[in-house]
């Protein structure tokens, strides 16, 4: 189990000075405009009722300059008459682990996940707006681009467990879908960040590390999340320019 001293003591690390072989290079540029970030992630569904709520307040988190809001769509509502438009079954093995480390029994939807924390957060637009408000920040990954554009990920630090890295690609901003059948037939829904795309780049074994960003896809935005593990919370985390 992972001590708080020693999640502190990772995150110092990663965000620790850089060394000076990397400040003597001068065609790399750190990408973070801010040294903490809020991470919210959303499990929605295009037939689930609740959910385009969620999608909306989903998108008032993503106004704020420190929040990286990302949306997964989940296809267990496709059994009731519509067949969700962004869902896809690894979208769904995500919300799976974060439901095995924490304290919800089952998959749910509307679910928040906040910095990857395993608590279970029932659906309340004031609920959750207040548990956001109160989350702790965590450290902006360093992430730096060579003259050529390629993205490096830097960690260092101890690591008692392997951290995973994420990347994670969206549509950014908002996307209407009308929806013709199912328990929301006749809605217009509303959509903010639909992640399109999913990718465990590697495991983190602590010390010092670095890591080759795949490209983004033409239209998507991309982030990199540092995890604990399966459904554990999220070390470190970054917009990818």
């Amino acid at each position: 189990m992972l001590t708080w001293l020693s999640v502190l003591a990772v995150l110092f690390q990663a965000h620790a000075a850089p060394s000076e072989e990397t400040r003597a290079t001068p065609e790399r540029a750190v990408s973070a405009a801010s040294d903490t970030v809020r991470v919210a992630e959303l499990f929605t569904s295009q037939g689930c009722p609740l959910c385009p709520a969620a999608n909306q307040l989903l998108a008032e988190f993503g106004e704020e300059d420190d929040v990286i809001a990302l949306a997964w769509g989940v296809n267990y509502w496709d059994a009731y008459g519509w067949t969700d438009q962004f869902a896809m079954p690894e979208f769904v093995d995500r919300q799976k682990a974060y439901v095995e480390a924490g304290e919800a029994m089952r998959v749910y939807t509307p679910h928040f996940v906040l910095n990857g924390a395993p608590e279970q957060l029932r659906f309340d637009a004031d609920r959750i707006r207040s548990a956001l408000e109160a989350s702790a920040p965590i450290p902006t990954a360093r992430v730096e681009t060579a003259n050529d554009g390629a993205l490096t990920l830097f960690l260092s630090g101890d690591r008692p467990t392997p951290a995973e890295i994420w990347v994670v690609q969206y549509a950014p901003g908002v996307q209407e879908r009308q929806i013709e059948s199912g328990r929301n037939a006749g809605l217009r829904m509303t959509h903010f960040n639909m992640v399109r795309a999913v990718e465990k780049l590697a495991d983190w074994t602590g010390g010092e590390a670095s890591f080759v960003l795949p490209d983004t896809a033409e239209g998507l935005d991309a982030v990199v999340l540092v995890q604990d593990g399966p459904g554990g919370r999220l070390l470190s985390a970054a917009r990818l320019p």
